[in-house]
């Protein structure tokens, strides 16, 4: 009985409130910052998104009325380089692997190293990432892959992969990129006409579209 009862409380879910998190991140955010010899700066440039990101990540109703977007969707963040997009889900990562919040933990890969792994491992590493929360770093960057002398955007097959997840399970799938939704239409579709464009229709489906505007940061 006490084993099960230890069992339960091991795997049970830990939330906590949008100003609990607010507090955790700023903290883990200034010394993920530090380490990089850098500052974690909140200001008018990302205080807003940085609101957001707290509210969605402790399933906070409110998030849906902020940004009118649906908290069972994942979260696609667009802006220029440097702003921030990839260091805040480190952060997150850091905050659930340290405070054992369950609930908030995903894999992360960046594009250029999921294009490696798949040249490398070929279809496990399709197999690997089509599942689960995955945060997917710098969307449209990496080369072709090649498999085999086969060479495709394979990101574009993989998204459609996740999409029968999303619509199954909901399984959700963060990502960050520095293209506006447009280009990434672009880069990734099979057509101009976003009426008609397959992959367009994904997106709009799968993620809460989130800008984050700015200066770079690194400097």
């Amino acid at each position: 009985m006490k084993e099960t009862q230890k069992n339960d409380k091991k795997n049970a879910t830990i939330s906590i409130s949008t100003d609990q998190f607010k507090e955790i991140l700023w903290k883990e955010g200034k010394e993920y910052f530090r380490r990089g010899h850098r500052r974690f700066i909140v200001d008018d440039q990302n205080k807003g998104f940085l609101d957001l990101i707290c509210r969605y990540f402790t399933n906070d109703p409110s998030f849906e009325k902020k940004c009118k977007g649906e908290l069972r969707k994942g979260l696609l963040i667009y802006g220029p380089c440097g702003t921030g997009k990839s260091s805040i889900f480190d952060i997150v990562q850091i905050i659930s692997k340290k405070y054992r919040l369950k609930n908030l933990w995903f894999s992360n890969i960046s594009l250029h190293d999921l294009i490696t792994e798949y040249s490398m491992e070929g279809e496990y590493a399709v197999e690997k990432y089509r599942k689960g929360k995955v945060h997917f770093d710098d969307l449209a960057a990496e080369r072709l892959a090649n498999n085999w002398g086969v060479k495709e955007k394979l990101m574009s097959r993989i998204i459609e992969l996740r999409y029968d997840e999303f619509k199954k399970k909901g399984t959700k799938t963060f990502i960050t990129t520095n293209l506006t939704i447009n280009e990434l239409n672009d880069f990734y579709g099979n057509t101009t006409d976003e009426s008609r464009n397959r992959f367009a229709d994904r997106l709009y489906e799968m993620f809460n579209f989130i800008p984050l505007d700015g200066n770079s940061r690194r400097f």
